[in-house]
C-alpha cells in the first residue's frame, strides 16, 4: 500500500473529540503511548525468549498502532506521509551516504594551475621561532606554505598543526578556499568564482569551521576512537557553508573529512610532525613513516639521560633542599609522586604542556621522586638498599643533597630508553596505576607495610617511569630534545 493511501484510509478511523480537544496532543500521547507498548512487548521477549511464541504477532500489532498514530499526527498538521518517508530518506542519505571520489571535485575543468592538487606530499616540521615559540611550517616540494603557525594558546595543545585539516578538506571534499590561497591556486579566470568561492569570506568561514571543530574534538579526546561527529556540529558546519559550492556535499561528507584530518593531526602531533600524502582521487591523507635512521638520536641515549637528570637534580636540589620530605612519607613524598601520577593519566595521551612542565618533565620527576623515596627509605631502614645506599655512620643521610639520588641513578636499569620504546602510553600508564594503588594500599593496613615492600614498589615506579620515557622519545623525539637541550 502507498503511504499516503495508507494515510487516507487511516484518518477515516479517527474518532471526534469532545468539544475543545486537542487532536494533535491526543495524537501524540497516542504515539508516545504505543511507542511505550512496543518496547513492553520486546521487554517480555527479552524475559520470557522462545517461551514467548506470540512476540512477532504481538511486535505486528503494536507497530501497526505506532503507524496509525504517526499517520494521525501527520495528517492534523496537514503533513503527507509519503512526503514525510521521501524528505527522511533523503536525510538519512545525507548523514550516512559519502558523495562518490569523481564527484568530489569543484574544478575539474579548469587548467591544473587552477586546480587544487590531485597528488602531492606535504612537510610538517616542528621548530621554535625567535620568540622561542613552538611554531610548525608547512612545506610541499621544497616551498615553504604560508607562515609558521603558532598554538596560539596557553598550552601546546597541537594547534600549530591546524594546517592538516585544510588537507583534509581539499583531499576528501574537493574544496579549501584557504589552501587554494596558500599554493596560490585561486580561480582567476573566473573573477565571480574567484571572489565568492576562494576570497575573504570563504577563507574566513572554513577557518571558522577548523576552529570550530577543533574546539568539539578538544572535548572528545581529539576524536581518539570515535567514528561520528555529533549532528550539531554538522548541522552548523552546513548552515555556514549552505551558500558557497560545498554546501551542495552531505554531513556524510564532512564527517569523512573531519574524521580523516584528525586521524593524521593525532599522528602529527604524537610524532612532532611529519610528511602527509594527499591523494584527492582516494579522498586520502596518509602519514609516512619516518625514516628508520631518524628513530634514534644518539649511540647511548641511556648515559646521556643519566647526566642530564643528575644535573636537573643538582640544580633542583639547591633551589629546594629538603622540601620534597619535610612533612614526612606519605603527606609530602607520596603526595608528590601521587601528583605526578595523576598528572600523567592526564597527558601522556595528548602530550598537552603548560607554560612550565611538558609530559617529559612529569615523566622525569616520577622517575625522580620514585628514587629519592628510596634515598628516604634507606635512610629510615639502613637494611632495604645495602649494596647501593649502605648504612652511613656519620654526617647527613643519603637523602639530604645528591649524593645517594646520584648512586642510584647510576645503578638504575636505563637500557629501555636505547631499546626504541614500542609499549603503548596507554599500557605504561596502566601499569603506573596499578603499582602506584599497591604502595597506597602499603598505608592503608590492605598490603604489607614492610619498608623492602615500598622500596620495590617504589624502584617499580622509577623503572615504568624510563619506560614512559622511552615511549614519548619515540613517538615525540622533539619534546625529548627539548628536555635535554634544557638540562644539559
Amino acid at each position: 500500500m502507498e503511504m499516503t493511501a495508507y494515510q487516507r484510509s487511516a484518518a477515516k478511523t479517527i474518532q471526534p473529540l469532545p468539544a475543545g480537544g486537542d487532536r494533535v496532543t491526543v495524537a501524540l500521547l497516542g504515539l508516545a503511548g504505543e511507542a511505550g507498548a512496543v518496547l513492553t512487548a520486546y521487554k517480555k521477549q527479552l524475559r520470557d525468549g522462545p517461551a514467548d511464541p506470540e512476540f512477532r504477532a504481538r511486535m505486528r500489532e503494536e507497530l501497526g498502532d505506532v503507524l496509525w498514530y504517526l499517520s494521525t499526527v501527520a495528517y492534523h498538521l496537514n503533513l503527507d506521509l509519503d512526503d514525510l518517508a521521501t524528505a527522511n530518506l533523503s536525510k538519512i542519505s545525507d548523514r550516512w551516504r559519502d558523495t562518490p571520489a569523481d564527484a568530489i571535485p569543484f574544478d575539474g575543468d579548469l587548467d591544473t594551475s587552477e586546480q587544487l592538487p590531485r597528488h602531492a606530499d606535504f612537510v610538517f616540521t616542528l621548530t621554535r621561532d625567535p620568540e622561542d615559540r613552538e611554531v610548525s611550517v608547512l612545506t610541499c616540494n621544497g616551498q615553504q606554505v604560508g607562515d609558521p603557525i603558532t598554538n596560539a594558546s596557553h598550552i601546546a595543545d597541537g594547534y600549530c598543526f591546524h594546517d592538516i585539516f585544510h588537507l583534509s578538506y581539499a583531499a576528501v571534499l574537493g574544496w579549501s578556499p584557504v589552501m587554494r590561497s596558500l599554493l596560490k591556486r585561486k580561480r582567476r579566470s573566473n573573477p565571480e568564482t574567484d571572489e565568492a568561492e576562494d576570497g575573504g569570506r570563504a577563507i574566513a568561514i572554513e577557518e571558522g569551521i577548523s576552529a570550530l571543530v577543533f574546539a568539539y574534538a578538544s572535548r572528545h579526546h581529539y576524536l581518539e576512537g570515535k567514528n561520528h561527529i555529533d549532528n550539531d556540529v554538522l548541522d552548523t558546519i552546513q548552515g555556514m557553508v549552505a551558500h558557497l559550492e560545498v554546501g551542495a556535499h552531505r554531513a556524510a561528507d564532512w564527517e569523512k573529512a573531519i574524521l580523516t584530518g584528525f586521524t593524521a593531526w593525532r599522528k602529527l602531533r604524537r610524532r612532532g610532525g611529519g610528511t602527509i600524502r594527499l591523494d584527492l582521487d582516494a579522498q586520502s591523507l596518509t602519514v609516512l613513516e619516518p625514516e628508520p635512521a631518524a628513530v634514534t638520536e644518539d649511540p647511548s641515549a641511556a648515559e646521556t639521560f643519566r647526566a642530564v637528570v643528575a644535573n636537573l637534580h643538582r640544580q633542583k636540589d639547591a633551589s629546594y633542599g629538603t622540601s620534597w620530605k619535610r612533612r614526612g612519607e606519605q603527606i609530602s613524598i607520596m603526595a608528590n609522586i601521587a601528583r605526578k601520577v595523576d598528572r600523567l593519566n592526564i597527558v601522556a595521551a595528548t602530550t598537552e604542556s603548560t607554560a612550565d612542565e611538558s609530559v617529559i618533565d612529569t615523566a622525569v620527576d616520577l622517575h625522580v621522586y620514585a628514587l629519592k623515596y628510596l634515598t628516604f627509605l634507606a635512610d629510615a631502614h639502613p637494611t632495604v638498599l645495602p649494596d647501593v645506599l649502605p648504612p652511613r655512620e656519620t654526617g647527613d643521610g643519603w637523602s639530604d643533597g645528591p649524593d645517594g639520588f646520584e648512586r642510584l641513578l647510576a645503578a638504575v636499569d636505563l637500557s629501555a630508553l636505547d631499546a626504541g620504546g614500542d609499549e603503548p602510553i596507554q599500557d605504561l600508564m596502566a601499569a603506573v596505576d596499578h603499582t602506584f594503588a599497591d604502595l597506597e594500599r602499603c598505608f592503608s593496613g590492605q598490603e604489607g607495610t614492610s619498608a623492602s615492600r615500598r622500596a620495590q614498589l617504589a624502584a617499580q615506579l622509577a623503572d615504568q617511569a624510563v619506560r614512559i620515557l622511552s615511549a614519548l622519545r619515540a613517538s615525540h623525539p622533539e619534546l625529548y630534545r627539548d628536555f635535554l637541550d634544557a638540562w644539559q
